[in-house]
């Protein structure tokens, strides 16, 4: 399983026609990872319905002189969660940028927009003890029944996913990976990504449960830990 979590902008709209449209961040953070990034998610967006392709880039001086992608520009390929994952730069990096150019503009398409886009650094975990659902849903609705139990009307307001990742006999540089999650993100949303090399597609915003609780065993040579993830299915 991959926890990503990092920088973000929420319900972002292009305001004009321009190509390209550029969300640049200057990472004044003193902490070096702060400044490097190794993977990018956008969610929410119409980036394949406008026929955009997408860059992240990274710069020493604003991008003025120096301008370097983060990965091979790419046509998205749907307008469904979209995750790249690369291999980070070398050096920190102060500024980073989102490039969205050659895409399709009003009045043929409308305007580019995304609700959500993070990059950062990944976390891979380990093979998981116990078996999981990775497609697990619980639909919230109100179901209205006749008399005579029939369904009379259905009112759906969302479907929540849920995802449980169990390690037992963890020892302790998987928990230093767990513990450095919860304590720097806590119960804020992340992306969850469980088997990249073969259901790239399954990449989910998602939240943890209220507990944390990962015991010792064998003498606290070892943890079981256990990850109860819910999150709005897309």
């Amino acid at each position: 399983a991959y926890l990503y979590n990092m920088l973000e902008v929420n319900m972002w709209k292009a305001s004009d026609t321009t190509d390209a449209h550029y969300i640049t961040l200057d990472l004044q953070d003193p902490s070096s990872n702060h400044k490097k990034a190794d993977f990018l998610v956008i969610l929410g967006h119409n980036l394949k319905t406008i026929g955009a392709t997408v860059s992240l880039q990274y710069s020493t001086d604003s991008f003025v002189a120096d301008i370097n992608d983060a990965f091979t520009p790419e046509a998205v390929p749907a307008d469904t969660v979209y995750l790249k994952e690369f291999t980070a730069p070398a050096a920190v990096r102060r500024h980073w940028r989102l490039k969205i150019y050659n895409h399709i503009t009003p009045p043929t398409k409308p305007a580019a927009y995304m609700t959500l886009c993070i990059w950062g650094l990944r976390v891979e975990l380990d093979y998981a003890t116990a078996s999981f659902d990775p497609y697990e849903q619980d639909v919230k609705a109100q179901v209205y029944l006749s008399h005579g139990g029939y369904v009379t009307g259905v009112h759906t307001q969302y479907t929540e996913r849920g995802l449980t990742l169990r390690f037992d006999d963890a020892d302790a540089a998987l928990y230093a990976k767990v513990k450095a999650w919860w304590d720097t993100s806590g119960l804020k949303n992340f992306f969850v990504a469980w088997d990249t090399a073969n259901n790239p597609s399954d990449v989910y915003l998602m939240r943890p449960d209220l507990r944390f609780s990962n015991p010792l065993k064998n003498g606290g040579l070892y943890r079981d830990i256990d990850i109860q993830l819910k999150g709005r299915k897309e």
